[in-house]
């Protein structure tokens, strides 16, 4: 594997592991993004904590899935 393709990977797990913080509602995470974004113009209704850990919890699966699927290339 080339350098390149390392910081990919790095990357992605990076991005996994902060994202499922989120989706886990690690230190109330999800609470705080939902409070800040709350207050923004042009904020809908449907965004909930609930939907802010969904969210996470998607992109941390599918992040953690492409690191798995890079490490099981040749």
């Amino acid at each position: 594997m080339t350098t390149q393709s390392w910081a990919g990977l790095g990357w992605s797990l990076a991005f996994g592991a902060a994202t499922s913080l989120v989706a886990f509602n690690y230190r109330d995470v999800a609470w705080r993004i939902y409070g800040f974004m709350a207050n923004t113009v042009g904020i809908n209704q449907l965004l909930t904590p609930a939907l802010v850990r969904f969210t996470c919890g998607v992109l941390a699966t599918v992040s953690i899935v492409s690191v798995a699927v890079g490490l099981a290339r040749p």
